[in-house]
């Protein structure tokens, strides 16, 4: 019995030990990974359907911009309506301080109305006339400018939203843009909103909302309003905020020198009062600042305008699209030309032929006119370089010790006027399309850049107006070239493609 029972435990033992000891791999794990079907698991699950919830279809997206004054917001919301718009997007900046200082000023003037100006309120009454707004409006202890800054805030959400679902002709959205402002402070002390934006959308919109929104309970109430399910019924809005925030120093001062000779808030005062005043309404703000820390939601964190970017469930076209913008983006400034190739012919003729149609196809070479553009346009390059090199070290040494940069070495002392033809006298970056006359046009014997050729340069494809003028296509075909002068964005072309369609593409 006991041996019995001694051989009945080394078999179980032997039976587990084998389930314990892992299958050989059908496959190099390291070189070709795992050859096994994936499983779903809980938590795969888990994190798909957040991914899924982050990246529905949405033809309304708001972009919530978050910081303290001086961190570049109004910046950021500018590159970013700018490049959303190139790319083809409907985009708007709704920015919060300039509800906020109409809706002051007119506060302001209705205070000052039964006083007599004199000299000594002159300027108090220019500044208010203007809405400006000194540290002590920023108090959190201020009740009733706390009051005027709810307000105004609900009221750029309010027309925010009205924009993102109005649907019309862009010219009428043009021209109420203008009003809508004035429209919503007329509505200030109004509880009847009207509508001045319409009830449906046309196209897929983004718009930013400016703010600090500076605390979590901001953040919460402007995601509540725009994804309620009973408010935004039917009308599916993303949200993702974008955090900007700065400990360098020098690029903080840069920035308050910046703010405080262009906003109305500080006209009138000296630069030391000017400065004095934003760094007390920056204490105010600090005093009652919450970063974002809610990892549930979508948010990009940028530090000193780019210097690093901490992203949390950025999916699908932010991630695409946004993010390697705001990386790239940064406070530099630098020339950029841009100019047609140069002329093909030299008989000044303008009346198009076939030979002639053939000819722009293939992108024929340039004749002896075009040549001599050539010429002129390294000449002009040259002097706008040299020039922009010159005052860029009149503001800082940009001796690196590299020519990688296209800078100068500490110990150059050469003439840039009598440059040698293997030596650049600053960097430039040449791109053309690959039609010879554009490549022949920007190759230099005296700047013997490199030339990059890009086919989404190259002419748009006309389908069957190719080789037509638009004079003749025009009388070809009237009813189209009327949707042309419409919407010259959107329009395409007879079996062949429309702007839109390249520009997206190309991304």
């Amino acid at each position: 019995e006991e041996e019995k029972k001694g051989k009945q435990k080394k078999t179980n033992y032997n039976t587990t030990r084998s389930h314990s000891i892992m299958a050989e791999p059908n496959t190099n794990y390291y070189d070709k990974g795992s050859s096994e079907a994936a499983q779903l698991t809980a938590l795969t699950l888990k994190k798909l359907e957040q991914r899924r919830k982050l990246t529905g279809d949405s033809e309304r997206l708001v972009i919530v911009l978050v910081g303290l004054p001086g961190r570049g917001k109004s910046f950021i919301a500018r590159k970013l309506q700018h490049f959303l718009t190139w790319r083809g997007s409907s985009c708007r900046v709704f920015n919060v301080g300039k509800y906020r200082r109409h809706a002051n000023a007119e506060m302001s003037r209705e205070r000052h109305e039964a006083q007599v100006e004199d000299t000594s309120t002159s300027e108090k009454v220019e500044r208010a006339d203007l809405g400006s707004c000194d540290a002590k409006f920023f108090d959190p202890n201020n009740a009733e400018a706390a009051a005027l800054r709810e307000k105004v805030a609900a009221m750029a959400m309010e027309d925010m939203l009205k924009w993102l679902d109005y649907e019309g002709p862009e010219e009428q959205e043009n021209n109420n843009n203008g009003n809508s402002l004035k429209a919503s402070f007329r509505r200030l002390s109004s509880s009847n909103s009207g509508s001045d934006w319409g009830v449906c959308r046309k196209y897929s919109r983004v718009a930013i909302y400016d703010a600090t929104n500076s605390t979590k309970a901001r953040r919460d109430w402007v995601l509540e309003e725009c994804t309620c399910p009973v408010k935004r019924a039917g009308k599916r809005t993303g949200v993702i905020f974008v955090e900007s925030l700065c400990d360098d120093q020098e690029l903080l001062d840069q920035n308050f020198q910046f703010k405080i000779q262009n906003s109305p808030d500080f006209k009138g005062m000296s630069k030391e009062e000017a400065i004095a005043d934003l760094r007390s309404r920056v204490e105010k703000y600090e005093s009652q600042y919450e970063t974002i820390s809610d990892d549930s939601r979508s948010y990009i964190k940028i530090y000193n305008l780019s210097s690093k970017l901490m992203v949390n469930h950025i999916y699908g076209r932010m991630a695409k699209v946004i993010v390697p913008a705001l990386m790239a983006w940064n406070i530099g400034t630098r020339p950029v030309f841009i100019c047609r190739a140069g002329q093909t012919t030299d008989d000044g003729n303008t009346v198009v032929n076939a030979n002639h149609r053939k000819a722009s196809l293939r992108g024929d070479v340039l004749g002896h006119t075009g040549r001599r553009f050539t010429d002129a346009l390294a000449e002009y390059i040259l002097s706008e370089g040299i020039k922009f090199m010159e005052n860029r070290e009149n503001v800082v040494s940009l001796d690196t010790g590299t020519s990688v940069s296209g800078l100068r070495h500490s110990n150059s002392s050469c003439d840039f006027t009598d440059m040698p033809s293997l030596e650049m006298p600053f960097s430039a970056h040449i791109m053309t399309s690959t039609m010879p006359r554009a490549i022949e046009t920007a190759t230099w014997e005296r700047l013997p850049f490199p030339v990059h050729q890009i086919s989404n340069l190259n002419p748009l494809d006309k389908g069957d107006f190719t080789g037509m003028e638009l004079e003749e296509i025009k009388e070809a075909d009237p009813d189209w070239y009327g949707k042309l002068e419409q919407d010259p964005f959107r329009t395409r072309y007879v079996q062949a493609l429309h702007i839109r369609v390249i520009i997206v593409s190309s991304h």
